[in-house]
């Protein structure tokens, strides 16, 4: 893996570390409560009515399983199908007030993890669905009508248990209202949520977000999502900016990771902020997943994709909007930001010249110049990175992965990028379900570049005073065991370190310049020091590595 030098860092990137949340893993946009039976005064209740899925055999699902490559993504689970409704299954109860409770636990034996797949869904406008795990330690929710969509389905991320728990709480005035059909359930013979060890499911050679080389992307990563289809990390994707810069939820992937599931797209589910805070990916993630999306446009030469999530991410999720280059010009050197294997958040670079080139090269049929086709310098693709976006060293999106031979076993092998100013109007042609210019730039501007939008302002703050980049010095940089904090303002100063997200891992005051700060109990991995002193406060990153 290479590294490089850690230099200065603008407060902003930590002011946006301090507005994520550390602590919910994997949640879906919710409203907020807990279940009903969570609270003590009702735990005379019945016991939830348990259904026992068939028996599956993990070790044997995983030798049967087919080939992955690029274009079919990355299998985890198999799809145990199910009908379960609240009038065939699971159990009503009446409460005191003349609300009703229903409630199911769904449980498949020696499953790392379970997700759901409604056919059918339907909240009304005054009731509420939460979903937890069995042993109460992991809840999402609630579901309420801002959940419903116009296809009338609902799909769910992954529950970390081998059961959980639906528990829908029926207002009086919403009797017999609600729809929720539960079609499959997803056996996870995987362990995609890594209860049993770290992160790490892709190839050796791949390399964190939250290491060296991520260290000025930090802000770009927040635009990328993994894309859940049932029992498969399908692909990856990422959030683009448009030129009205309206936070239209416009998300770029590959036309082949949805090819074949135009029909079930509303129960996709696109994963954001899925990463380790640190760099050995031995911390678990704070992720944030939206449910289900529509087409708006699509085509082969360039394999682009271009959706429209189903909801606008909120602020708790920190979305980035990023920023494109649809300009006919190649470059030199680029930044891949992608899920391969299903992983958490991994980052490529390249330092060649991008060659302009077509993915079926021996196909006259395809039109030239549609796709980047370069060698990766640090890092690699592997099926579950298609469709993740190609960022110049400008930081602005030029196309999306196709597939190619590079792995770390083949570490000269090629990467083919289908190319944005190629999809931009997909040579001229009239259909605007086939060109993205249409979407990106709906007034018809003629502009080819547009930088990214951050929607909640995280990239503007100023209500901090910040210092010159001489300030203070930390050493040595990047550190294993200590930290020296040189202060040229005053002798005493407040400090307080920071993970990636947030999280904050040591508050401290120094008695005087040169102290030395222990980090011998923190992880490897990036991190963020803020330092007050004499009315000032500023930050700066540093690394631990051993």
């Amino acid at each position: 893996m290479r590294t490089k030098k850690i230099n200065g860092l603008s407060i902003i990137v930590l002011l946006i570390a301090f507005c994520v949340t550390a602590n919910s893993l994997q949640a879906q946009i919710g409203h907020g409560g807990k279940p009903y039976t969570f609270s003590k005064q009702y735990l005379q209740l019945t016991a939830v009515p348990i259904e026992l899925l068939p028996m599956q055999d993990n070790e044997l699902l995983l030798k049967n399983e087919a080939v992955e490559t690029k274009e079919t993504g990355y299998i985890f689970g198999t799809n145990v199908t199910v009908n379960y409704n609240p009038n065939n299954s699971g159990l009503w109860e009446k409460l005191p007030n003349g609300d009703r409770l229903w409630r199911l636990s769904v449980k498949s034996k020696g499953a790392y993890s379970l997700n759901l797949v409604f056919d059918t869904f339907y909240i009304p406008q005054h009731s509420k669905l939460f979903i937890y795990t069995a042993d109460k330690t992991y809840v999402t929710g609630a579901f309420t009508s801002e959940n419903n969509n116009q296809q009338g389905t609902f799909a769910t991320a992954l529950y970390p248990s081998d059961e959980i728990v639906l528990e829908y709480y029926e207002k009086q005035e919403d009797s017999g209202m609600v729809k929720m059909e539960l079609s499959t359930v997803v056996h996870a013979y995987k362990d995609l949520v890594h209860k049993s060890g770290t992160y790490g499911y892709s190839g050796s050679c791949n390399v964190n977000i939250n290491c060296a080389d991520g260290l000025d992307w930090q802000i770009q990563k927040r635009a990328v999502a993994l894309i859940l289809r049932y029992n498969g990390a399908h692909c990856s994707g990422t959030l683009l900016n448009n030129v009205r810069q309206d936070a239209s939820p416009y998300f770029l992937t590959a036309n082949h990771c949805v090819a074949n599931y135009l029909s079930s797209l509303s129960k996709f589910v696109f994963v954001f902020n899925y990463e380790s805070e640190d760099c050995q990916g031995q911390n678990e993630d704070t992720s944030y997943s939206i449910n289900g999306a529509t087409l708006l446009a699509k085509d082969y030469p360039s394999d682009f994709c271009l959706l429209k999530l189903n909801s606008k991410p909120t602020e708790l999720m920190q979305p980035y909007y990023a920023g494109w280059d649809a300009t006919p010009t190649s470059f030199v050197g680029a930044v891949g930001i992608h899920h391969p294997n299903g992983d958490i958040k991994k980052i490529s670079t390249t330092d060649d010249a991008l060659i302009f080139s077509k993915y079926e090269e021996d196909d006259p049929s395809y039109p030239d110049n549609t796709h980047f086709e370069f060698v990766w310098t640090t890092g690699t693709t592997e099926g579950g990175s298609s469709g993740s976006a190609l960022f110049n060293l400008n930081k602005l999106v030029i196309g999306q992965l196709e597939g190619g031979a590079a792995s770390c076993s083949s570490r000269d092998g090629e990467d083919y990028y289908g190319r944005i100013a190629y999809s931009w109007t997909n040579n001229n042609i009239a259909d605007t379900a086939k060109r993205l210019n249409y979407w990106l730039d709906p007034d018809n501007t003629g502009q080819l570049v547009l930088q990214g939008y951050d929607p909640f302002d995280t990239l503007s703050v100023t209500s901090l005073q910040t210092a010159t980049d001489d300030f203070f010095m930390l050493y040595p940089n990047p550190s294993s065991e200590y930290i020296v904090i040189n202060n040229k303002q005053e002798e005493q100063f407040d400090f307080e370190i920071f993970t990636v997200i947030g999280q904050k891992v040591i508050t401290a005051v120094a008695k005087q310049s040169g102290s030395r700060i222990s980090v011998a109990d923190l992880a490897e991995g990036l991190y963020f020091m803020r330092l007050k002193s004499n009315g000032t406060v500023t930050s700066k990153p540093f690394l631990i590595q051993r």
